[in-house]
């Protein structure tokens, strides 16, 4: 399939060189779309492909493959379906008295409903295609037609069938009778014939619509008939026998009588299809158009395509750009893409490094996607490339020598360069391949220079690519030009075919000579031969070449570690949330088993405090531990509703003496005053002064700054039948005085002003060990042996020190 058609710039008010649409290998892309087409009318309106010269008119063709893109990624089954060549069975429908053949009204069936079909499928896809909508509401669906067509041919066997009138299922009923009849009579003469030996073969054939018997050469004068035909070999003859000749005669003429009326139903549906003309020739517009459509979406798929922004101004801003040829033939991921951008900074860019490097391709890309968005046709790039109007494409790529006019290689260049300087504008795309390149290196470059200078200043958008470092430098130099290079891998002179901007692209002619084996004192001499200042020039673009690419491979290392890092940040994040939702929850949780324990603790306190003044305590302590209790209730409160963050406690294995601590039981702090016992217990001297001896596990290492004296906050677990007094008897010594100390703390924070230690008699050995405790004890004032009415020498009854203890709750 090879019909494309060439742009007409008369229809369009488009230029475009004569040959630039095969230079840019746009009739290939046409060809391509064209395949994807299902039927002739999409594939006419492909072929016919121009560039619009109105933004709004591009604009509105690229959203309508857009919305059908959409369509084909929510549902691939359009139904869409050839429908052959419609134009001359419409044609002679329109002719007044014409008749159309079965074959034709079965054509016309399967359009209608194909039309059918179609607008009933649009009809329910209407909310995202807004513009696409404005084709498929012009489908008209023609029911009535469809129907009669159905009713009257069969669409598998184009046969008319039975029921088309009533004059016709007469007829084929009078025509089946007669064939029976017909039949029977020769079947009856086949059997007599048969039994003479005279036949052939024992059947009833037909010859010219004609029942005949097959009858032996030899006795073809014992059946008397007409003969209607001999075998090939010649030993058979079709004779009719005459007794069924009536018959047959008959049988004929009813088949004459049906197909006049066969031709008079075929011409009723003609004239039915005139009627429906009109309907008929909208369809085939719109679904020239959807299939149109839906061929350009299909290949916006191929090409991983998209609608680029468009806008007034003569820009081109490509991003992630790929050749579609490329694409469609080496895959998607396997084309390095360009970003390239004209128009706004600079005017012109002055491509160069070595051969086979892909400065063509780039400049065919640019030229070729320029041009198929002018078409209304989705291009390979990213959505936020930019592409402005442009008027004019000029195409100068390729050997352009010309045999037939007489022209050299470099002829035909200078005179397209002429056509160029003589048309372009600032809304020009001019793409110039070797720019001068075929002539005497410092003449061309400097036809080269002028040419450049010239479509700067009109702000034509321009690329050319070269190898000569005087346009390098020119390049640079001046103002609204910039150099581009295509990257080349140094280690193996390979291309890599990745696009800079900026930087000049070195030949590497000596480089790859030498890869290529070529002499080394021939390139030498070479390199001598073109000069120092020649060397340092391609000798700094090298360097820039090697570091840009050791540079590049630094980046790409550090973003592949922040990516790895961003992961890791975002687990740890994920895990720290966790973390901290797990500890809210704790926490809101302890605090409620807190207040479950309050209420518990509450019970007891009243039992203790009912004691306390059952033995005439002060009613200043019965105040006082009623107001703890509701502070500490407040303050539980608190911790449930806020869910107030505390400092994280680590547990700690070991204390030295002097550290500081936090008792995990109620949150007090002190400071270590001994070290750790066979039980692993260390005594602590609280903020208040109260020293406890406690287990390690029960603490948590603390902030080594002191903070201010506050009340302590302990929780007494002390049974009230007990206040007042210590049972220790058949207990050893170290274990009664673990329990004494514990007791006397305890007595200490209830405020109790003396206790009684019952120790027994017995050796008088814990009596002994329990008087030298007391001594040592910081809060004993004294003690003394037990009276008669005390338990006499079994208890030492002891007297505390004043002290300024407050009591903040008091736990069963």
């Amino acid at each position: 399939m090879t019909r494309y058609h060439k742009i007409k710039p008369k229809e369009t008010g488009f230029t475009f060189s004569e040959t630039s649409h095969k230079t840019l290998e746009f009739d290939q892309i046409v060809n391509r779309i064209a395949e994807l087409a299902v039927s002739r009318y999409g594939q006419d309106r492909i072929f016919a492909l121009q560039p619009l010269n109105d933004m709004d008119a591009i604009a509105d063709a690229l959203t309508r493959v857009s919305e059908m893109c959409a369509l084909l990624e929510e549902d691939s089954g359009i139904p869409l379906q050839d429908v052959g060549d419609l134009d001359a069975i419409f044609k002679k429908s329109k002719l007044a008295g014409s008749v159309l053949f079965a074959e034709d009204c079965v054509q016309v069936y399967h359009f209608a409903v194909c039309i059918r079909r179609l607008n009933h499928y649009f009809s329910t896809h209407t909310a995202s295609t807004r513009l696409l909508s404005t084709i498929f509401s012009r489908f008209q669906p023609t029911k009535s037609l469809e129907d009669t067509l159905l009713r009257c041919i069969d669409p598998s066997t184009f046969e008319i069938k039975d029921n088309a009138s009533p004059a016709l299922a007469s007829i084929r009923k009078k025509i089946a009778t007669a064939q029976t009849t017909a039949r029977r009579k020769m079947e009856s003469k086949m059997r007599a014939l048969s039994a003479e030996g005279i036949l052939q073969e024992n059947l009833v054939a037909v010859r010219n619509g004609r029942l005949v018997l097959v009858v032996k050469d030899e006795f073809k004068r014992k059946v008397k008939g007409l003969v209607h035909d001999q075998s090939a070999t010649g030993a058979s003859l079709f004779i009719e026998p005459l007794d069924v000749v009536a018959d047959n005669n008959y049988i004929r003429e009813l088949m004459v009588e049906e197909s006049r009326e066969i031709e008079k139903i075929l011409r009723s549906l003609t004239d039915d299809i005139r009627i429906h003309s009109p309907l008929l020739d909208g369809n085939l517009e719109a679904f020239g158009e959807t299939d149109f459509y839906h061929a350009q979406a299909r290949f916006s798929k191929l090409i991983h395509g998209h609608q680029p922004d468009l806008v007034q101004e003569p820009i081109l801003s490509l991003k992630d750009a790929r050749h579609p040829l490329l694409v469609l033939r080496l895959g998607y991921q396997l084309v390095v893409p360009l970003d390239l951008s004209l128009g706004e900074k600079f005017f012109t860019m002055v491509i160069s490094g070595p051969n086979a490097g892909g400065k063509t391709v780039a400049l065919k890309t640019v030229g070729l996607l320029t041009l198929m968005t002018l078409c209304g046709i989705h291009i390979p790039v990213s959505p936020q490339s930019r592409i402005g109007m442009i008027h004019q494409i000029f195409a100068v790529i390729g050997d352009q020598q010309s045999l037939e006019n007489d022209l050299s290689t470099f002829s035909s260049h200078v005179q397209q360069l002429a056509a160029i300087s003589s048309k372009a504008d600032q809304h020009s795309l001019v793409l110039i391949d070797e720019i001068t390149a075929g002539t005497d290196p410092d003449e061309g470059s400097a036809l080269a220079i002028a040419f450049l200078e010239q479509m700067t200043r009109r702000k034509c958008l321009t690329i050319t690519t070269t190898h000569s470092g005087v346009l390098k430098s020119f390049a640079y130099r001046t103002d609204g030009i910039e150099n581009a290079s295509l990257e080349f891998a140094i280690a193996t002179l390979q291309p890599t075919y990745k696009f800079r901007t900026t930087i000049p692209g070195s030949s590497y002619a000596f480089e790859i000579a030498k890869r290529m084996g070529l002499a080394a004192e021939l390139i030498d001499r070479a390199r001598a031969i073109v000069g120092t200042q020649k060397n340092e020039l391609e000798g700094l673009i090298f360097e820039l070449d090697e570091k840009i690419q050791s540079y590049s491979r630094m980046i790409h290392e550090a973003d592949s570690r922040e990516s790895e890092f961003r992961t890791l940040n975002k687990e740890y994040e994920e895990k720290i949330n966790r973390l901290t939702r797990e500890i809210k929850a704790i926490k809101r949780q302890a605090a409620e088993e807190a207040e479950n324990l309050m209420l518990e603790s509450n019970a007891a306190i009243e039992r203790a405090i009912r004691e306390i003044k059952e033995t005439q305590a002060a009613p200043e302590a019965v105040k006082s531990v009623r107001n703890d209790l509701a502070e500490q209730q407040q303050k539980i409160e608190q911790i449930k509703s806020e869910n107030i963050e505390m400092d994280d406690e680590t547990p700690v294995g070991h204390f030295s003496i002097g550290d500081r601590i936090i008792w995990t039981k109620n949150k007090n702090s002190g400071i270590v005053l001994s070290a750790a016992d066979k039980k692993e217990r260390v005594m602590v001297q609280f903020d208040g002064g109260i020293k406890i001896l406690l287990p390690l596990s029960e603490l948590r290492a603390g902030k080594h700054k002191s903070p201010a004296q506050q009340p302590i906050k302990v929780n007494l677990q002390m049974n009230p039948s007990a206040i007042g007094e210590i049972d220790l008897r058949g207990k050893l010594s170290e274990e009664a005085l673990d329990e004494l100390a514990k007791y006397l703390d305890q007595a200490i924070m209830m405020g109790l002003n003396q206790v009684s230690i019952i120790h027994g008699k017995g050796t008088g050995k814990l009596r002994t060990a329990v008087s030298d405790f007391l001594r040592q004890h910081s809060q004993i004032q004294g003690f003394r042996l037990g009276n008669w009415n005390e338990g006499n020498s079994g208890v030492t009854i002891a007297y505390f020190k004043g002290s300024n203890i407050e009591i903040k709750s008091i736990d069963e």
